[in-house]
Protein backbone atom coordinates (compact mmCIF):
# COMPACT_ATOMS: atom_id res chain seq x y z
CA UNK A 1 0.00 0.00 0.00
CA UNK A 2 1.24 3.41 -1.21
CA UNK A 3 1.10 6.35 0.68
CA UNK A 4 -2.00 8.01 1.40
CA UNK A 5 -3.02 11.19 0.29
CA UNK A 6 -4.20 13.92 2.44
CA UNK A 7 -7.87 14.36 0.30
CA UNK A 8 -7.83 10.31 0.75
CA UNK A 9 -7.78 10.85 4.38
CA UNK A 10 -10.19 13.87 4.90
CA UNK A 11 -12.39 11.38 2.57
CA UNK A 12 -12.06 9.24 5.16
CA UNK A 13 -13.25 11.58 8.08
CA UNK A 14 -15.80 12.81 5.64
CA UNK A 15 -17.17 9.27 5.19
CA UNK A 16 -17.07 8.73 9.07
CA UNK A 17 -18.55 12.03 9.69
CA UNK A 18 -21.22 11.75 6.92
CA UNK A 19 -22.42 7.82 8.71
CA UNK A 20 -22.90 9.59 12.19
CA UNK A 21 -25.50 12.49 11.39
CA UNK A 22 -27.09 9.81 9.29
CA UNK A 23 -27.71 7.62 11.75
CA UNK A 24 -25.37 4.78 10.61
CA UNK A 25 -23.19 4.74 13.06
CA UNK A 26 -25.02 5.73 16.06
CA UNK A 27 -28.21 5.28 17.62
CA UNK A 28 -29.77 7.63 19.99
CA UNK A 29 -32.24 7.69 22.86
CA UNK A 30 -32.91 11.05 23.85
CA UNK A 31 -31.72 13.38 20.65
CA UNK A 32 -34.56 13.45 18.25
CA UNK A 33 -33.81 14.90 15.16
CA UNK A 34 -36.31 16.38 13.15
CA UNK A 35 -34.93 17.03 9.71
CA UNK A 36 -32.43 13.64 8.71
CA UNK A 37 -29.57 14.62 7.04
CA UNK A 38 -27.29 11.65 5.70
CA UNK A 39 -25.01 14.34 3.45
CA UNK A 40 -21.86 16.38 3.89
CA UNK A 41 -21.33 18.14 0.23
CA UNK A 42 -18.35 18.95 -0.71
CA UNK A 43 -16.29 20.35 -3.70
CA UNK A 44 -13.08 19.37 -4.91
CA UNK A 45 -10.08 21.35 -6.11
CA UNK A 46 -7.00 20.28 -8.58
CA UNK A 47 -3.74 22.04 -8.29
CA UNK A 48 -4.55 23.88 -11.32
CA UNK A 49 -5.04 27.20 -9.77
CA UNK A 50 -7.40 25.82 -7.29
CA UNK A 51 -10.28 25.25 -10.15
CA UNK A 52 -13.45 23.38 -8.61
CA UNK A 53 -13.31 20.00 -10.23
CA UNK A 54 -16.55 19.72 -12.45
CA UNK A 55 -18.63 16.07 -13.72
CA UNK A 56 -21.50 17.07 -15.79
CA UNK A 57 -25.16 16.04 -15.07
CA UNK A 58 -28.32 16.31 -17.84
CA UNK A 59 -25.62 18.81 -19.92
CA UNK A 60 -24.98 20.45 -16.79
CA UNK A 61 -21.69 20.71 -15.07
CA UNK A 62 -21.94 20.75 -11.15
CA UNK A 63 -18.87 20.88 -8.76
CA UNK A 64 -20.83 19.41 -6.06
CA UNK A 65 -20.76 15.86 -4.57
CA UNK A 66 -21.44 12.90 -2.30
CA UNK A 67 -19.29 10.72 -0.95
CA UNK A 68 -20.48 7.13 -1.69
CA UNK A 69 -17.88 4.94 -1.44
CA UNK A 70 -14.17 5.13 -0.37
CA UNK A 71 -11.50 2.22 -1.40
CA UNK A 72 -8.80 3.79 0.84
CA UNK A 73 -5.79 1.10 -0.52
CA UNK A 74 -5.92 3.05 -3.96
CA UNK A 75 -7.50 5.96 -2.81
CA UNK A 76 -10.08 6.14 -5.36
CA UNK A 77 -13.96 6.95 -4.38
CA UNK A 78 -17.18 6.49 -5.80
CA UNK A 79 -19.02 9.87 -5.68
CA UNK A 80 -22.42 11.15 -6.30
CA UNK A 81 -23.09 13.98 -8.27
CA UNK A 82 -25.26 16.78 -6.47
CA UNK A 83 -27.54 19.36 -8.58
CA UNK A 84 -27.61 23.20 -7.54
CA UNK A 85 -30.74 25.21 -7.55
CA UNK A 86 -31.91 28.13 -7.46
CA UNK A 87 -34.53 29.93 -5.51
CA UNK A 88 -37.56 29.01 -7.23
CA UNK A 89 -35.71 25.46 -8.02
CA UNK A 90 -34.63 25.56 -11.59
CA UNK A 91 -30.79 24.32 -12.25
CA UNK A 92 -28.25 27.05 -11.41
CA UNK A 93 -25.57 28.11 -13.40
CA UNK A 94 -23.17 29.97 -10.75
CA UNK A 95 -21.76 29.58 -7.57
CA UNK A 96 -23.70 32.52 -6.43
CA UNK A 97 -26.65 31.88 -7.72
CA UNK A 98 -27.47 28.31 -5.78
CA UNK A 99 -30.10 28.06 -3.02
CA UNK A 100 -30.10 24.16 -2.31
CA UNK A 101 -28.67 21.22 -3.53
CA UNK A 102 -30.69 17.81 -4.67
CA UNK A 103 -28.88 14.74 -5.06
CA UNK A 104 -29.02 12.66 -8.46
CA UNK A 105 -28.54 9.47 -9.40
CA UNK A 106 -25.69 9.91 -11.49
CA UNK A 107 -22.44 8.66 -9.74
CA UNK A 108 -18.47 9.02 -11.35
CA UNK A 109 -15.84 6.84 -9.87
CA UNK A 110 -12.36 9.81 -9.26
CA UNK A 111 -8.56 9.07 -8.46
CA UNK A 112 -8.11 11.01 -5.14
CA UNK A 113 -4.59 11.45 -5.74
CA UNK A 114 -5.39 13.66 -8.51
CA UNK A 115 -6.82 16.40 -6.10
CA UNK A 116 -5.68 19.12 -3.19
CA UNK A 117 -8.03 20.64 -1.46
CA UNK A 118 -11.68 19.50 -0.46
CA UNK A 119 -14.05 22.01 0.19
CA UNK A 120 -16.88 20.80 2.96
CA UNK A 121 -20.29 22.84 2.32
CA UNK A 122 -23.15 22.48 5.04
CA UNK A 123 -25.49 19.55 5.37
CA UNK A 124 -28.26 21.72 5.52
CA UNK A 125 -28.35 22.59 1.65
CA UNK A 126 -29.05 19.02 0.38
CA UNK A 127 -32.90 18.88 -0.26
CA UNK A 128 -33.48 22.11 1.28
CA UNK A 129 -37.00 23.38 0.97
CA UNK A 130 -38.08 26.19 -1.41
CA UNK A 131 -39.33 29.04 0.05
CA UNK A 132 -42.73 29.84 -0.20
CA UNK A 133 -42.98 33.12 -2.17
CA UNK A 134 -46.44 35.15 -1.79
CA UNK A 135 -47.34 37.00 -5.00
CA UNK A 136 -47.91 40.84 -4.64
CA UNK A 137 -51.00 42.45 -4.74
Amino acid sequence: MGKRSNICLAMKTLQKEQNIIAGIDMEFQFICMLKRVDTIPFMLSTSEKNKPFKAFYKGIATPYFRLEKLNEEICCAVLSLLEAIDIEGYPADSYDDFYALRKTKSCIIVNLNCFCVINPLSPELVNRPLPIIEPNC
